[in-house]
């Protein structure tokens, strides 16, 4: 009986790259120090045989069999030089050629990878306004607490060797997910415009744990990411206050993270500086005296004191971006927008298939 297989060409693929590979030398110097020793050997052992089988088999004089024996091994000394030179430059272009290679394969993953980012940062930070434009009816509330966050975390990075700037553009991000949870608080309460009763401040309370409940789940899916991991703890922990009255576990000093209690601050000023429904807003002057009276207190001291050094770019963050605090998307033409974006994506479709 004839037995058929039927061969995988990925398998033969495999198996052929793995007997390759152990053809392949780890170290390109020692593979050609060993070339060239084998072939000198082999060029001298040549010549021994050959210059004892014409000692043997003609009758030279002396003088004459020596000097065609060093002029044998002049050509085999002249031919070994060229094969080294050969494997020296071809050894140099491989170099040159790989590092190439793996210089302009690193600039593509790094585009791709800057891309990917991109797109990530932006679909997150959508999001979050969506969750946010619930409660503020603000449009560039989150801008602002990115840019008070900025400003902290630069001023505390000499004191600080984890703050780098791949850790503050981390929090600038991040600290649009703090609010998150409030997706998951009723209207009525979410918006009420009047003082809020101990079990509706219950309730909203709630926000940080959803928030937190949120973005573990993400994480769960996921697996460990630096900026998940901060996005939790400041939408769980930017209520918490340095001497412990906060909520929702009363956690106090450093117990809290360090871009929570960043965040915490850049929050605070942003919402007693912003109108709302329920509230006029505060001058800068009024929430700067109230971040000095809370040092140590709400605050974490040193962030508090990293507000006081710059509460002049506070300001100006302030007065540059709060004239978008009415409502844009109210304000916006939407039906307009919405149709110059169909209109957009037509053209598109149109030229591709052109």
């Amino acid at each position: 009986m004839i037995r058929t297989y039927r061969v995988d060409a990925r398998s033969v693929s495999t198996t052929r790259k793995k007997l390759e590979w152990q053809f392949r030398p780890r170290d390109r110097k020692s593979f050609v120090v060993g070339i060239l020793v084998f072939q000198a050997a082999v060029l001298v052992g040549a010549e021994m045989l050959v210059d004892t089988w014409l000692r043997h088999e003609f009758v030279f004089a002396p003088v004459v069999a020596d000097r065609l024996f060093v002029f044998r091994i002049s050509i085999a000394f002249c031919v070994f030089m060229l094969t080294g030179m050969i494997l020296y430059l071809a050894s140099r272009r491989y170099r040159d050629t790989l590092e190439q290679a793996n210089s302009e394969l690193a600039r593509e993953v790094s585009k791709q990878v800057s891309s990917g980012l991109a797109k990530r940062n932006a679909l997150i930070f959508g999001l979050a306004k969506l969750a946010d434009y619930r409660d503020t009816d603000t449009g560039a509330h989150l801008e602002r607490i990115g840019l008070y966050a900025r400003v902290l975390a630069d001023a505390m990075r000499p004191n600080h060797p984890g703050i780098d700037a791949k850790w503050i553009d981390r929090i600038v991000l991040a600290s649009s997910l703090h609010d998150i949870g409030k997706v998951g608080i009723p209207d009525s309460i979410l918006l009420k415009p009047g003082r809020l009763t101990p079990e509706e401040r219950s309730v909203m309370e709630k926000h940080t744990l959803i928030g937190a409940d949120t973005l573990l789940a993400i994480r769960a899916k996921l697996g460990a990411d630096d900026f998940i991991d901060m996005g939790v703890e400041i939408a769980l922990q930017h209520h918490e206050k340095w001497d412990g009255t906060g909520y929702p576990f009363g956690l106090h000093d450093t117990e809290i993270s360090l871009a929570a209690r960043i965040v915490a601050l850049a929050d605070f000023y942003d919402a007693v500086t912003s109108k709302r429904v329920y509230k006029e807003a505060m001058s800068h002057e009024e929430a700067s005296k109230l971040i000095r009276e809370q040092r140590g207190k709400h605050f974490d001291p040193e962030v508090a004191d990293a507000f006081v050094a710059n509460e002049r770019e506070f300001n100006t963050i302030r007065a540059h971006n709060q004239h978008e605090d009415v409502n844009s998307l109210r304000i916006m033409d939407l039906e307009d927008i919405a149709r110059r974006f169909i209109d957009e994506q037509a053209q598109v479709r149109y030229t591709k298939a052109a």
